[in-house]
């Protein structure tokens, strides 16, 4: 087995598993980061999603760890301690705050939700405007210069991956946008779209919702 062989499993288990750990470990609050407080989850489903990260997380380290070629009574430390961290995290049901109930805070986190849906389209634009603009360059390569091109594939490279991460990162913000009376996710967790109707408490979206906030404040 050659030198590339060997360790190319053990960099990417270093790069996914630290996740892993974080959510067997820490439970509540990686599922906090990753659905931006958005989400509830009863305590049930927490206990499931900690005990399949646990199994991830320190299959993966005893895993990792042996194939480092340390010992297996040496290699079952730091997993132990994986399962050790994790079990003595307190679990704890997952309930996002709720909204200030008023008119104006409603139109406030309505017009907060435009502006997500604009800033994530426009993400869209421009990391579309990116990939144009390589797939170009990667056309006309054979007429560039030898000595600009590596330039302009890396500058092209970096443009790509941070247009990525800002789309992404505006998506997320984008489905997680919070229901302006429950406070969580207007969407849910896996609607792509906007429903007609909050999934956990029924709002009506849009301007219908200002009228059930006036009413019930009468």
């Amino acid at each position: 087995m050659s030198l590339q062989e060997k360790w190319l499993p053990i960099i990417v288990s270093l790069v996914v598993l630290p996740p892993w750990i974080w959510l067997a470990v820490r439970t509540k609050n990686c599922l906090q980061a990753i659905t931006l407080h958005s989400i509830p989850y009863p305590r049930r489903t927490i206990w499931l999603i900690k005990m399949l990260a646990l199994i991830i997380g320190a299959g993966g380290v005893l895993g990792v760890t042996t194939e480092m070629g340390m010992p297996w009574f040496l290699a079952v430390v730091p997993s132990a301690g994986v399962v050790f961290f994790a079990l003595g995290d307190r679990v704890q049901e997952i309930v996002p705050p709720k909204p200030v109930q008023h008119v104006s805070a409603y139109q406030a986190s309505w017009q907060q939700y435009r502006r997500l849906r604009t800033t994530y389209m426009r993400s869209c634009r421009w990391f579309g405007a990116t990939g144009l603009v390589l797939v170009l360059i990667a056309a006309s390569a054979d007429e560039l210069p030898k000595t600009v091109l590596p330039y302009l594939f890396a500058l092209c490279l970096v443009a790509m991956i941070t247009s990525t991460a800002t789309m992404t990162f505006k998506q997320l913000k984008w489905l997680r946008w919070p229901c302006p009376r429950c406070g969580c996710a207007f969407r849910g967790l896996w609607r792509p779209w906007l429903p007609r109707n909050c999934v956990y408490c029924g709002l009506p979206r849009g301007d219908k919702a200002l009228d059930v906030t006036h009413d019930s404040s009468c």
